[in-house]
């Protein structure tokens, strides 16, 4: 009777630890949106069927050409090189509409010395473009050089172990906090370590002055001696969000670890950082739970008819990607430094349906918060060719704050498709979604990267509540953060 009892109190121990987690799990998960399998099952259908969903195609050789000022002088050589660019984000005000910083646009990049070979040393660049100029093209935005001049400039403590070891800054975001002065609070991921693929959210202030004394006609110079406050912001909790020592395998799968793409942007006095980054133990993990929510998948008939599927011998592939799928937009508060001020639930999540949700930016029109996100379709888990060697824009919005549930535009999320293929000069990728200063029919203007090398011609989408629709007849000059400049016609690109 005594061992019994033992074992009756023991269970119902166990039970309650386990109800109370589940508990837990259920409440931190609230209002939590999904990028699940169904929704991205329907897209090869919304995309053929309709022309609204494609990247718009433009045949003009003038607008594959590199930017003529971005090169850098080579010591060894004695050579000028081209500079090339990738990932780029413009400067923006705290509400992120695209800002004038004292008669400049500005955008910073991703750069390299001659070619992209890998995204490790990979230099964050940053260009300007007079707005009093009446030219908008490639030739109009002049390369002022690296951000930095090296790793860490400006560091705020020699013991910040994260920015010890930085072997390369990735995308991110940059803020004009004042517009009365010449400092701008820049958001980026510090990729550092050797031995593990670590990724950090890390922010500086940086000063951008006048060429010639105080004449901001003569044009900009960065000063890098008063570069400051350059610090880690997070590298992941493991409760909310994943952290570099939780990656794991699973047969011939390994997890795509991102921890990645800070975006800034305040609301009502508050500061938030949204980023790409996997969910963690609290908040609906990697592993066999991905494959007992049917949230996940999209509806209670299509869940059990693919992890049936799944479950199958010949789909062990498959299996074990699904296993490892946790993709996340995440999002925190910060204080009026910088610092953490609360780590937040996530706004989306693609467990079981994606390891890899990149590059989100979230902003408010109409009193509605818009999130968006870019990806490859082979990073979705699944078995249907069509989407391998394909890109992808997703959107969510939310009725009731920033801090409210996302739900997917357009019915699955789906915002555009790309079926350029990378060998391709004109492929772009890295889209960002850019609320300009003055929006003109609903339009914004959707920026990326073309052939791994320079700006692609801007896109342009209409935004109308919960749909989106692409403008796929005409496209801006490369790099163009205004929908009201200079267009040039095109069509809608091949479904397939």
């Amino acid at each position: 009777m005594l061992f019994l009892a033992l074992l009756l109190v023991i269970g119902t121990g166990i039970w309650g630890w386990h109800n109370r987690r589940n508990i837990r799990l259920a409440i931190n998960q609230m209002g939590v949106a999904h990028l699940t399998r169904q929704d991205f099952s329907k897209t090869e259908e919304k995309v053929k069927n309709s022309t609204d969903y494609r990247v718009p195609d433009a045949k003009e050789d003038k607008l594959l050409s590199n930017i003529p000022s971005a090169k850098q002088y080579n010591s060894k050589t004695g050579q000028w090189e081209p500079v090339m660019a990738w990932d780029s984000w413009p400067v923006t005000t705290p509400d992120g509409t695209v800002a004038n910083y004292h008669g400049y646009r500005l955008t910073m990049a991703l750069t390299a010395v001659g070619n992209r070979s890998n995204d490790i040393g990979s230099k964050i660049g940053l260009y300007a473009q007079k707005i009093s100029d009446k030219n908008t093209d490639a030739s109009s935005w002049i390369y002022l050089g690296n951000v930095f001049s090296s790793f860490g400039e400006g560091k705020a403590s020699s013991k910040d172990d994260c920015l010890n070891q930085a072997i390369g800054e990735w995308s991110g975001t940059t803020t004009q906090m004042n517009k009365s002065d010449n400092t701008l609070r820049m958001f980026y991921t510090n990729r550092y370590g050797t031995n593990k693929p670590g990724q950090a959210l890390t922010t500086a202030k940086i000063e951008i002055d006048p060429k010639v004394g105080d004449d901001w006609k003569s044009g900009l110079v960065i000063n890098h001696s008063k570069a400051s406050d350059h610090k880690t912001v997070f590298a992941g909790d493991g409760k909310y969000y994943q952290t570099v020592d939780q990656i794991q395998f699973k047969g011939d799968s390994a997890d795509s670890y991102a921890l990645r793409d800070p975006h800034f942007v305040a609301d009502g006095g508050k500061y938030y950082l949204a980023f790409e980054g996997n969910t963690g133990t609290e908040t609906g993990y990697q592993g066999k739970n991905n494959f007992s929510n049917a949230k996940y998948f999209g509806s209670s008939s299509f869940f059990k008819k693919d992890v049936n599927r799944l479950n199958k011998k010949g789909n062990e592939t498959e299996y074990n990607r699904t296993y490892l799928a946790n993709a996340t937009l995440g999002k925190l508060e910060l204080n009026s430094d910088f610092t953490v001020k609360k780590i937040m639930k996530p706004m989306l999540t693609a467990n079981a349906s994606s390891d890899e949700m990149e590059r989100p930016n979230l902003f408010e029109y109409k009193g509605k918060w818009y999130l968006f996100t870019c990806f490859w379709g082979n990073k979705m888990v699944t078995n249907n060719n069509y989407y391998l060697g394909k890109t992808y824009m997703f959107g969510y919005v939310s009725d009731n704050g920033i801090n409210g549930t996302y739900k997917p535009l357009n019915g699955n999320g789906l915002v555009m498709q790309s079926s350029f293929k990378m060998n391709d000069p004109r492929y772009p990728y890295a889209w960002l979604v850019v609320k300009p200063s003055k929006i003109v029919n609903n339009r914004f203007v959707i920026t990326s990267f073309e052939g791994n090398r320079t700006f692609s011609p801007s896109f342009m989408v209409e935004i109308n509540g919960h749909s989106t629709k692409m403008v796929t007849n005409e496209v801006l000059d490369q790099g163009a953060l205004e929908t009201t400049g200079k267009t040039y016609s095109a069509t809608a690109q091949p479904a397939e």
